[in-house]
C-alpha cells in the first residue's frame, strides 16, 4: 500500500473530513466558505479540515483571483485486510519520509536541519520549505538525534 493511500485513508477516517470530500466529488470549485455553509461547519473547522485533507493528497485546491476554491483529489482506495496490515506495520518517520521524497528529500532535509540548528531557520519555516508539517519535522529532528533537549 503507498504512502499516499495510507494518508488518504488516515484523513478520511474521519467521517466530517469525508463529507468534505464527497461534498467536493459532487460540487466541484468550492470555496471553504461555501464548504461550510453546505455542510454546516465552523469555517475553521473546514479550513483546518482543508489542510490536512490537501496534505494527505485527498482534495485540491487552486487560486482564483483573490479566492481559493477545492476540489476534491484523482485517487482510488483499495483496502483489504492485508494491505491495512502493510500500511500501518511500524515505520520510522524517516522511513515515511524517504517514501514520500524519496533519497534527495532526504539530502534536503539534511540541508535545512542544519540551518535550523544554526539558528538561521525556525523549525515551522524548515517544516513549511519541506513541505511537510511542524511535527513531522520535529519526529524526523528527533529520529536523527539532533533535537537538543
Amino acid at each position: 500500500m503507498s504512502e499516499k493511500t495510507v494518508s488518504i485513508l488516515r484523513a478520511l477516517g474521519n467521517p466530517n473530513k469525508a463529507k468534505i470530500v464527497a461534498h467536493l466529488a459532487k460540487h466541484r470549485g468550492e470555496t471553504a466558505e461555501s464548504i461550510g455553509k453546505h455542510l454546516g461547519y465552523p469555517l475553521p473547522t473546514v479550513y483546518k479540515y482543508l489542510r490536512e485533507l490537501e496534505a494527505a493528497r485527498a482534495v485540491k485546491s487552486e487560486a482564483k483571483g483573490n479566492t481559493r476554491v477545492y476540489f476534491a483529489g484523482d485517487f482510488k482506495l483499495e483496502v483489504s485486510p492485508e494491505k491495512l496490515m502493510e500500511a500501518f506495520e511500524e515505520h520510522t518517520m524517516t522511513d515515511l519520509y524517504r517514501g514520500r521524497f524519496g533519497d534527495e528529500g532526504i539530502n534536503k532535509f539534511s540541508e535545512v536541519a542544519a540551518k535550523v540548528k544554526a539558528g538561521r531557520m525556525t523549525f515551522r519555516q524548515a517544516a513549511a520549505t519541506l513541505g511537510i508539517t511542524y511535527y513531522e519535522f520535529v519526529s524526523l529532528l528527533d529520529e536523527a538525534g539532533t533535537l537538543d533537549a
